[in-house]
Parts: C-alpha cells; sequence; structure tokens
C-alpha cells in the first residue's frame, strides 16, 4: 500500500515537473518570438521599476503562458508574414494542427494595421487577437495589471483606440503660429507629473517633447485648444510609452473623442463632463457610504474643489504617485472615466478610519494632498483595484445619473443631454461627438 502510495505521489511529481516544464517552454518561446528580452528596462518606459514588480515574475510568465495559449496559434516571421508552422505546441509529443483553432490570417494582419495604426510589433499583435479572442478574461488581466510597462501601453493604446478611426495628425507642423497657446503651454512644462526619479522634463529636450504634443493637440482640436490639466496628461503617456510624441499624440488625441473617456468634454469651457462626474461620483459616495458622505460634505465641509475637481481634471495625476496612477489607468482604460467613481469609494471606504478621526477641513486637505509624493503601498494599492470592482456602476446606472442630473440643472451641455440618452448606445454617440467635435 505505501509502495502503491509512493508510486501515485512520484507520478503526481512527474506530472508536475512536466506541467512546469511545458510552461516554461512556452514562456521562452513567446519571449524568443516577440523579442521581448531585448528590451531593456530603461527603453520600454521613464518609469524606475517598482521593487514590487521585480518580483512579478511569476505574473510576468503566466500573461506570456496566456498569449501562447490562447493567441500565439500560428507562427510569423517579423515582417508579419504568416508561416505553415504552428507556434503554440498543446502537449509535448505532438504538434498541434487542428483547423478549429483560431488562427491570425494573412489578412487579419493586415485588418489590424487599418484598424491599429500602431500595431508595429509581433507582440502588439499577438495582444489585439488575444484581445479579440478573449475579450473578458483579457480585461480582467488588465484590470489585475500588466507586470510590465511595453505590455500596459499596448493594451492601454488597444483600448482607447476607435476602430477604423484614425486621427490624422502627420500634417500637423511644430510652427508657433498661435502665440497665445504656445505660451500658456510652455508656462505649464513645468507642471507635470511629479516624481524624483524622472528628470525628463527638466531637460529641454523633454520640455520641447511636451510641447510638442500639446501644441499638436491643440491644431487637432481648435475649438478646445490648449487647457490646464492636459499637461499632465500629455507627460504621463510620455512617461509610459519612453517619449514616443507621435503615439502620445494619437492615444491622447482616441482619448478626448471615445466614448468611454470623453476626455474632450472635460477641457472645454462649460466642463459639462466634469461637472457630471463631480455628481456622479457624489451621488455613489452618498448612496454607498452614507456615513463618510456626511462626516466629509457636513461635518468637515469639504468642497469638491479641495480634491474631486483635481482627481477628475488630472485623472489622478496631480494628487497621487505615478507607480500608483500606473494601476487606477489600468482600471479605468479596462472600464470607462465613470469608473472614477468606484476608484474614489473604494480609497474612501479603505481609509474611512483616518477620515472619521478629523475634525476640520484643513485635516482633510493635507491628508489628501500627502498622498502626491508618498506612494500608496502595493497590497493597499491591489486592495482598492479589488473593492474598485465591487462598486463599478453599469451603462443603464450611468444613463439614469446623467437623467437626473440634466433634470436638476438647467442649461445642460448637448454632451450631458446625449450621455443621459445614449450612453448605452455607442455607435449614435460616436457619430454625435464627431460632429459635435469635427464640424
Amino acid at each position: 500500500m505505501g509502495n502503491q502510495t509512493l508510486c501515485q505521489a512520484d507520478i503526481n511529481d512527474i506530472q508536475l515537473q512536466a506541467q512546469n516544464q511545458n510552461k516554461k517552454m512556452k514562456v521562452n518561446q513567446v519571449k524568443q518570438f516577440t523579442k521581448f528580452n531585448d528590451d531593456q528596462t530603461g527603453k520600454q518606459s521613464l518609469i524606475v521599476i517598482h521593487s514590487q514588480e521585480q518580483q512579478q515574475i511569476s505574473l510576468l510568465n503566466e500573461w506570456l503562458e496566456c498569449l501562447h495559449e490562447s493567441v500565439l496559434i500560428t507562427q510569423f516571421d517579423h515582417k508579419y508574414n504568416t508561416t505553415t508552422n504552428f507556434f503554440s505546441h498543446i502537449d509535448d509529443e505532438n504538434q498541434i494542427n487542428d483547423p478549429k483553432i483560431s488562427i491570425i490570417e494573412q489578412q487579419d494582419l493586415y485588418e489590424y494595421k487599418k484598424s491599429y495604426p500602431y500595431c508595429n510589433s509581433i507582440l502588439y499583435i499577438i495582444i489585439i487577437n488575444f484581445y479579440v479572442l478573449k475579450k473578458y478574461e483579457f480585461i480582467s488581466k488588465l484590470i489585475k495589471g500588466p507586470p510590465k510597462q511595453r505590455i500596459r501601453w499596448s493594451c492601454w493604446q488597444l483600448m482607447v483606440n476607435i476602430p477604423n478611426y484614425y486621427i490624422q495628425s502627420d500634417h500637423l507642423s511644430f510652427i508657433e503660429e498661435d502665440q497665445k497657446q504656445t505660451s500658456a503651454i510652455k508656462k505649464d512644462t513645468h507642471r507635470t507629473v511629479s516624481t524624483k526619479d524622472i528628470k525628463y522634463f527638466e531637460t529641454g529636450q523633454g520640455k520641447k517633447d511636451l510641447e510638442i504634443v500639446l501644441i499638436k493637440l491643440s491644431k487637432l482640436f481648435p475649438k478646445l485648444g490648449y487647457c490646464q490639466g492636459m499637461n499632465f496628461l500629455a507627460s504621463f503617456t510620455l512617461i509610459i510609452n519612453n517619449k514616443n510624441i507621435t503615439q502620445s499624440l494619437q492615444f491622447l488625441a482616441q482619448m478626448m473623442i471615445n466614448p468611454k473617456f470623453l476626455v474632450y468634454y472635460l477641457y472645454l469651457e462649460e466642463i459639462p463632463l466634469l461637472k457630471l462626474l463631480e455628481f456622479i461620483c457624489q451621488q455613489e459616495i452618498k448612496f454607498k457610504l452614507p456615513d463618510l458622505y456626511n462626516h466629509i460634505y457636513f461635518k468637515l465641509q469639504v468642497q469638491n474643489a479641495f480634491w474631486l475637481t483635481k482627481i477628475i481634471m488630472t485623472l489622478f495625476l496631480y494628487n497621487f504617485h505615478i507607480n500608483n496612477v500606473c494601476r487606477l489607468w489600468d482600471f479605468i482604460i479596462a472600464t470607462n472615466i465613470f469608473q472614477m467613481s468606484a476608484i474614489i469609494c473604494s480609497f474612501l471606504q479603505i481609509n474611512k478610519n483616518q477620515i472619521f478621526q478629523m475634525d476640520d477641513l484643513n485635516e482633510f486637505v493635507i491628508w489628501f494632498d500627502k498622498h502626491q509624493n508618498k506612494e500608496i503601498p502595493y497590497k493597499q494599492m491591489e486592495n482598492i483595484i479589488s473593492k474598485s470592482i465591487n462598486y463599478t456602476i453599469n451603462i443603464e446606472k450611468i444613463n439614469s445619473y446623467a437623467n437626473l442630473y440634466c433634470k436638476g440643472h438647467s442649461n445642460n451641455h448637448p454632451i450631458q443631454v446625449e450621455i443621459s440618452k445614449n450612453y448605452d448606445k455607442i455607435t449614435q454617440l460616436t457619430n454625435f461627438i464627431k460632429k459635435d467635435i469635427f464640424d
């Protein structure tokens, strides 16, 4: 009996070793195929690798293994030409050649390039295919956090992009035609993402790169021009993608008009999205955290200008450490901008004991502002993301809140009315946005 048990244990151990070996093979294949290890840490982002990220080898391997199993079915050469050699080995003995398995065909590659102009690497193509085949799993992994900035930026570009709607910016020259816009931009280039580890925007080249993105962005949207707060978004994208001006510009332009984010209306003179988001956030706090709502807004007399406005206008960049913002953006980009309310509720709930101990407005302001330079610990940050999932609001709730806002306010902006009617009709809303912005 003992020998039989021992034999079974040995068999289980052998099977486990074989599984681990198979996983290791898949991970190595993906790394080799995508030239993943060719990217040095400093080449994929300006952010210094977080100490916790250095320990996330298993998480990276899980991502790469998932790409291998779910996506990497066909192998291409580095000119994006498909070959007949299958890349995915499901078991150790036989190479799988099942026509039922999804395959990336040559025509699909052309379509990817049409829909996603910056599909300029094999890794990016693979990530797109992963999204196409397993959207739910892809979004779930993005919310949990990509283990490398190279993967993160590819995922972000994919999620903000409106397929088949590339915003032409190549013709925009970096000429200081509008002295007023240029002057305002140059005044703001020193007020960007604050971190002691990144000196890029303290250099002449860094300031010029940021100016180019912001000036061209203001030319793409002439009715909007340049507004304070855009500098935070532009500098952040340059940090994440390692100073790629063209990709930063296209990314921000897509965020401006994508119905999931509507950033254009965050900065418009009437600030319609800011007003609506503040309303939604307050309503969610009031509904889900009533005691905290009463303490913050009635006992402490906190006004939105002291915190909510700052959070929304810079999408967390003004008041939170850059490493934390990366994780918060993972969540927003995987969902939509209205889920800022979920993050804010989660953040308040986790810090409720500290907040309840505050006796005046000044204490709240000092406590809130300290998060700008003090990084929230990794475990607490993951707890915020985890709780945010439980606080998310669905499309119907967004419609309902927008409708409630419009009923309670006069002179509503057209985008607020449109959201109250058609936020669940993305195509219709997209057409409205294009007409409203560009006509």
